[in-house]
């Protein structure tokens, strides 16, 4: 296949409730692997919120892709590709510098949301074709997972590039919840490989998308 699509799957690193962070650790994994169906690029990115628009713009610049899937955990028990990001930073918990937000825009006087632009029902389907859990989500949150989706959308309008973005979120995994027993308990876990397996999906689903 030529000129196939260039597509990045970034995973956020280590913050206050998930020192292994298995959106980094399925990234990782998604790096050893061979994709016929497009150029695949994975990278690590930091759980820091002032540090998040400088760092998409690094990784707009240097690798220029079609397409990008963030990751990021949740307790959920299934795979949520998010459909919209909003304009608020709204946390207790704070990102790896130790920022706290409350009510706070993430761009001033900027629009009040950005869809994502990734196929996030076929993602689905195609999810549950493969006896994997998942779900649309129209709420990620008001950390930097949703932050994520809101600076993608806005940046790729400000600078007027077609890119295909958004953001999944993956259940923990099976390791961390066990760290935190009698802390964290009923919280969800997926394994690492379905997690992987998942993610391996939504990117061939993205790169027919795009080839179409």
């Amino acid at each position: 296949m030529t000129n196939k699509p260039t597509i990045l799957v970034t995973g956020y690193g280590a913050w206050a409730v998930a020192e292994n962070n298995p959106a980094a650790q399925v990234a990782a994994r998604l790096a050893q692997e061979e994709f016929e169906c497009c150029n695949l690029v994975t990278a690590e990115l930091d759980v820091d919120t002032n540090a998040l628009q400088d760092n998409v713009n690094y990784l707009l610049d240097e690798h220029q892709p079609d397409g990008w899937i963030g990751l990021g955990v949740s307790r959920s028990a299934v795979i949520k590709p998010e459909m919209v990001g909003i304009n608020w930073r709204h946390f207790g918990v704070p990102d790896a510098t130790g920022a706290r937000l409350q009510a706070t825009p993430i761009v001033e006087e900027g629009p009040a949301a950005y869809n994502a632009t990734l196929p996030c029902a076929e993602m689905v389907e195609k999810l549950r074709a493969n006896h994997i859990p998942a779900m649309l989500s129209f709420s990620a949150g008001t950390h930097l997972c949703n932050q994520l989706i809101y600076v993608l959308g806005h940046t790729a309008k400000t600078r007027g590039i077609p890119l295909k973005s958004g953001f999944v979120h993956i259940p923990q995994s099976p390791e961390n919840i066990a760290e935190k027993c009698g802390v964290s308990d009923g919280f969800a876990s997926m394994d690492l490989a379905i997690s992987t397996c998942a993610v391996r999906i939504c990117v061939q689903v993205l790169a027919a998308e795009l080839a179409a």
